[in-house]
């Protein structure tokens, strides 16, 4: 058999070139097998079983061994119970544009005995989308309607029981308070809740019944409560009915004494009813039910000086407290009212006190 002549005097090889289309093979195959393997990998596939062929055919139809390909697993997030995605701990990095609702807000109790752990306030917000809103809770004293505090309540998440101890800085200040709550969501709306809260002052300690002070004259059973220096005659402004702040009557007779703090004496032999701190300006307040079936109030005693409780018996002239001017900022006095009883039913029954308090035998000076 002759050869093929090339027209540039070449001799063309009978011998079957096959390296090159082995090894060219080989590279098309693998790059194909990793190419149909990502799309089966993505999150959650199942990881394959079938290992990546190791064989390849050549362009003559020879096989020769490929490199395998290798495949790593993906695993799968976990959805939450239910097949709900599950919430973030965390406050997002751009809370959602979207309305909250407060669903919750209250105080753990109504009244805080200054010295007990202070009272826990909860609140809770909802909304459509997770989101968040700053809160602050503002005091306002319930008599001038003054704020005297903030505090702030930082950012609360939508979804989310939040729970804080309010300031220790309110014990300081006995009174009667609303708790105004304020938040402001992320469309820039403002969320406003208010509850009440009394702070009361600590009761002093109970104390042995004092011995009765030796009493002035008196006079049909009744003794002037004030022992000292006093003063209930010359200032408009001491007697029943006078004038007060927001068209309030004055109910009862102040009993000035000057710059001291007086002991106070039992007017006529009575019942201690009712020993506590008035927020709304009355401060320390003792009320007895006198046997005549009148009650008795004596307010604005000085602080630490009660030495009676509730129920027990007093007789006439003796000491019950001092003169004082607790619940506000006032010269030292006794406020002395008298109602028919009982006494919280008949705020508006109040009787003048000038009549018994002018015939008692007394040391005051005007």
């Amino acid at each position: 058999m002759s050869r093929a002549t090339h027209p540039l005097g070449l001799v063309p090889s009978t011998r079957p070139v096959k390296t090159t289309a082995v090894l060219l093979a080989a590279v098309t195959l693998s790059c194909a097998a990793g190419v149909g393997a990502s799309p089966a990998l993505g999150a959650g596939a199942p990881t394959p079983t079938t290992p990546p062929s190791t064989v390849a055919t050549t362009a003559s139809g020879g096989a020769v061994a490929a490199s395998p390909v290798a495949t790593t697993a993906i695993p799968a997030s976990a959805p939450a119970a239910g097949g709900t995605p599950r919430v973030p701990r965390t406050i997002p990095d751009a809370p959602a544009r979207v309305r909250a609702v407060l669903t919750r807000f209250a105080v753990s109790a109504p009244t805080w005995a200054v010295g007990a752990a202070a009272p826990t306030i909860a609140l809770r917000l909802d909304a459509s989308r997770i989101t968040a809103a700053r809160a602050q809770l503002r005091v306002e004293d319930r008599t001038t309607r003054r704020v005297v505090l903030r505090q702030s309540l930082g950012t609360v998440r939508s979804g989310v029981d939040v729970t804080a101890a309010l300031t220790q800085r309110l014990a300081a200040r006995p009174g009667t308070y609303r708790l105004r709550l304020i938040a402001r969501d992320q469309t820039g709306r403002r969320i406003v809740r208010a509850r009440s809260l009394v702070v009361a002052a600590p009761a002093p300690a109970p104390a042995p019944p004092a011995a009765p002070v030796a009493p002035p004259a008196a006079k049909d059973g009744y003794v002037f409560p004030v022992r000292g220096r006093c003063n209930f005659r010359s200032l408009g402004a001491q007697r029943f009915h006078s004038a007060r702040e927001a068209g309030r009557a004055h109910n009862g007779q102040d009993i000035g004494t000057f710059s001291g703090f007086p002991p106070v004496v039992a007017v006529t032999a009575a019942t201690v009813s009712q020993v506590f701190y008035d927020g709304a300006g009355g401060g320390w307040t003792i009320i007895f039910v006198g046997d005549d079936r009148i009650d008795y109030g004596y307010l604005h005693l000085r602080a630490g000086s009660i030495v009676v409780r509730p129920g027990q018996r007093v007789a006439a002239g003796q000491r019950v407290a001092d003169a004082g001017n607790s619940g506000g900022d006032y010269e030292p006095h006794l406020h002395f009212e008298m109602r028919p009883t009982p006494w919280s039913a008949h705020r508006g029954d109040a009787v003048d006190p000038m009549p018994l308090l002018a015939g008692l035998p007394n040391t005051c000076e005007g």
